[in-house]
Formats: structure tokens, sequence, C-alpha cells
């Protein structure tokens, strides 16, 4: 009776020490169930970003916004950039159905990407394009799909583009057509 009563004691005893150090399977996985929570959620979203001398440099609106602290960016949803010129005026409005926002000002926007020149009378009207890079404060684009380009009285197609939006610089880098209009 006794030595059952031993082994009883020290089976429980064993049993004890394996729960109290057994490692937390639980703890793990909620922690990476946490990684794919947002931290917060915010709808119907309006972002103004201000340059150094207090001028409003970008603007952002989306109809739904997710930020993933641990992950380090940024998720938009129906997101609209509005990207200012030198002269402090809107020049450019960049659109897609989902975005991307990187701490380091890397903005990848997804889904009908469409760039629509809101300055009157430029060269280049709108640019469509399936994704797109977009560099701040440098104003810069890249792609490496399928662009269309709207321009007075011209359309070209070709595939991946370069830009510098501050500067009017374009690089296409692999043509494929271009039309143009007569309009009289």
């Amino acid at each position: 009776m006794r030595k059952s009563l031993v082994l009883t004691v020290v089976v429980l005893v064993l049993l004890a020490a394996y729960l109290w150090f057994k490692p937390q399977d639980t703890d793990t996985e909620l922690q990476a169930d946490r990684e794919f929570q947002p931290d917060y959620i915010a709808e119907h979203v309006t972002l103004r970003i201000y340059d150094k001398d207090g001028y409003i440099a970008n603007h952002v609106r989306a109809s739904k916004l997710e930020h993933f602290e641990q992950l380090g960016f940024t998720q938009f949803n129906l997101p609209r950039y509005t990207l200012f010129n030198a002269e402090h005026q809107p020049a450019w409005e960049i659109s897609s159905l989902h975005a991307v926002w990187f701490p380091e000002d890397k903005i990848i926007l997804e889904q009908e990407v469409v760039l629509q020149n809101l300055l009157p009378g430029e060269l280049v009207e709108r640019i469509d394009t399936a994704s797109l890079q977009l560099l701040l404060p440098e104003k810069k684009i890249q792609t490496h799909e399928t662009v269309a380009i709207k321009g007075l009285g011209f359309n070209v197609k070709g595939i991946g583009l370069e830009a510098r939006l501050s500067d009017k610089h374009l690089l296409l880098n692999r043509h494929l057509e271009t039309i143009y209009h007569n309009e009289h």
C-alpha cells in the first residue's frame, strides 16, 4: 500500500511538472493570429500630408484603412491619392481597388489602377495599368505591367513604365502600339 501511494505521488508530481513546463502552443498561435489582425481599422478616411513649408503635398482618401503595426504596413480599399505640383496645385489623382502603404513611403496599388492628370492642356491625360508602385515624396511611379496611355490626340500601349510625375519625365519600357487621332 505504501509503494502504491509513493508511486501515485511521484506520477502526480511528474504530471504537474510536465504541465507546468510544457510549451504553450496556444500562445504562439494566438500571437501569429494577432499579427494578421489589424491594430486598427478606419472607414471613410481622409489623410492630408503637408510639405516643410506647410503646403499640402499629398491627399489620400479611402473607403477603408487597416493598419498592421507588427507587419509594418497599412492597407487601403478604394484609395484615391491626389499629388500636388510645385505650384501647390492638384496635378495627378491615382486610384485603384486596393493599395498597401509601407513605412518608407512606398505605395503599391493593385487592380484597376488609373492615373488621371488634373491639369488642363497636358500632353498625357490618363494612364491605366493593373498594378503600380508609387514612391513618395519623389512622386515616382513604376510598373512592369501592360499600360495604356491616353493623351491629346494619341493612345499608346506598352509594357512597363517609369515616370517622375514632378518633372513630367516618362519612360515606356516596351512600346506595343500608338494610335494618333486627327481631330479637326
